[in-house]
């Protein structure tokens, strides 16, 4: 991606991600949050931070962005606005050629059902078809599921164990489900890792 990449963060928090961004020469940074205390602390470290609402921020804004990030945003959204919300992004907030990298926590992962209930604030979860749906019900055309075996960043040693692993863990399920007489949708990826994230154009 092209360090002059306008790049939006919608729910940054206090700017973790934007930071990381910021060290490693990217500089057309914005993020917007809920939070007057993460705001306020994102503008203390010189990144550009809007204490605004998603909706109102879609309607008051004219600027398109080249790369747009909701890390464990969505989740928390109302059900019946996700697929709205997401067609807003996707038409009024990307450029042409824009990405929407979306993470959201995964149903299908052994903390799945924790997940969703361990934080109140969580109204729904997805699975990697739940979530291919709905980026497709929003009109994105490419959906790329990305690093669903969480192997980004480990040494090859560590790769290669966790991959061994992995494939051991998914014979056990297909064994067990056909035990049980149950099955998953074919169509829709494996992912198991607690996150599914997604590259959406």
């Amino acid at each position: 991606m092209d360090k002059q990449s306008e790049i939006l963060e919608i729910g940054c928090g206090f700017g973790q991600l934007l930071r990381e961004l910021k060290a490693l020469g990217y500089f057309n940074l914005t993020g917007i949050d809920l939070s007057d205390q993460a705001v306020k602390h994102c503008q203390v470290n010189k990144i550009r931070a809007l204490k605004v609402d998603l909706l109102n921020y879609v309607k008051q804004n004219d600027k398109k962005f080249d790369f747009i990030i909701m890390s464990h945003v969505l989740e928390h959204m109302e059900k019946n606005e996700i697929i709205d919300i997401l067609f807003s992004i996707k038409d009024n907030l990307l450029s042409e050629k824009g990405q929407l990298l979306l993470i959201v926590p995964n149903a299908q992962s052994e903390t799945g059902a924790y997940w969703r209930y361990e934080d109140f604030t969580h109204t729904t979860i997805f699975t990697s078809g739940s979530l291919f749906y709905v980026l497709k019900a929003s009109g994105f055309k490419t959906i790329l599921f990305i690093d669903p075996d969480c192997l980004e960043g480990l040494s090859l040693s560590k790769k290669i164990f966790k991959s061994i692993m992995l494939k051991l863990y998914k014979l056990n399920k297909a064994f067990w489900l056909r035990i049980t007489s149950t099955a998953y949708h074919k169509s829709s990826p494996q992912i198991f890792s607690y996150e599914i994230k997604a590259l959406a154009s």
